[in-house]
């Protein structure tokens, strides 16, 4: 009876699946071209997944948009995150979609198993259970994105330290703010050298100073230094400021903080090692003494 009712489980699924396919239908001319006459995006969009995940995320951000809910400032705060990782809303949707499905789909086939098995559990056991794996399918996309959005921006701060310094050494050489600013960003072939090269291309080509390309990046990928540079430069571009002494002085300041970091760092990881330090030290003295103590008491 159980095997049944999970076959049918499975052949409902594969029907709905089959029918949202078949119903599905392929763009029009002028939609294709509305499509092309659309602007860029700042954040790299990808392609839906030829999946049932896939186009259901791909229609619920379309319907989100045209409702202003991408506007929702919960949303807006990710913007920046998904930016730096290069998620599109439709794939960090996927994710979320797909982890839900897992969290709604896993405890009926693990009860079901187990009742094929002869295990007899109670049918609340996959209820239960669903409630913890939805919310946790829903939260950890998020909480994946969000970590890996603070390694890059960790990266990209480190990256900055060292591109501030290939400034200065162009403008000692007698290239301007904006030349050495570019020629600096073509040295490496790092992500992040990249997204500044893009940035410092782009508004070159559209008659835009360096310092404002800068202070938008700073601001579309969260990274505060960036605008902080931008700043500096636009002291320099304006004010007539010493460019390469401030250049020095921010890139001084940049090394000092990441080096503070890293000992913070550094000294909370010895923290956490402190408590299985002592478990293995206390571990090993009552391997050692067990010996000893037990012919104590058995002389009594």
């Amino acid at each position: 009876m159980t095997a049944a009712v999970v076959l049918g489980l499975l052949a409902g699924i594969g029907c709905i699946g089959t029918v949202y396919g078949a119903r599905a239908t392929r763009p029009s001319l002028e939609a294709i071209a509305h499509a092309g006459a659309r602007p860029i995006p700042v954040v790299p969009t990808v392609l839906a997944r030829r999946n049932l995940f896939g186009r259901m995320s791909a229609h619920w951000v379309d319907a989100a948009a045209t409702k202003g809910l991408l506007r929702h400032p919960r949303w807006v705060a990710l913007t920046p995150s998904l930016a730096i990782t290069k998620t599109s809303p439709a794939e960090l949707v996927s994710r979320v979609f797909a982890a839900t499905g897992i969290g709604v789909l896993v405890p009926p086939v693990l009860w079901a198993g187990a009742e094929a098995r002869g295990v007899s559990l109670p049918l609340v056991f996959p209820i239960l259970l669903s409630i913890v794996l939805i919310p946790l399918g829903v939260g950890i996309p998020f909480l994946i994105m969000s970590a890996e959005a603070k390694e890059r921006r960790q990266h990209f701060r480190i990256v900055i330290g060292t591109y501030v310094d290939l400034v200065v050494l162009s403008l000692a050489g007698g290239t301007g703010i904006e030349g050495a600013l570019l020629s600096a960003s073509t040295v490496s072939s790092d992500w992040a050298t990249k997204r500044i090269s893009r940035a410092l291309l782009l508004a070159r080509d559209t008659g835009e100073t360096a310092w404002e390309a800068l202070s938008g990046l700073g601001r579309e990928l969260a990274v505060p230094e960036l605008i902080e540079l931008s700043a500096t430069l636009q002291l320099a571009g304006t004010e007539g400021a010493r460019v390469r002494q401030s250049l020095s002085a921010r890139a001084v300041s940049l090394r000092r903080h990441e080096q503070a970091e890293a000992e913070s760092a550094a000294n909370a990881m010895t923290e956490r090692l402190f408590l299985p330090g002592t478990l293995l030290l206390i571990g090993f003295l009552l391997f050692i003494g067990y010996p000893a103590f037990s012919r104590i008491l058995a002389g009594f």
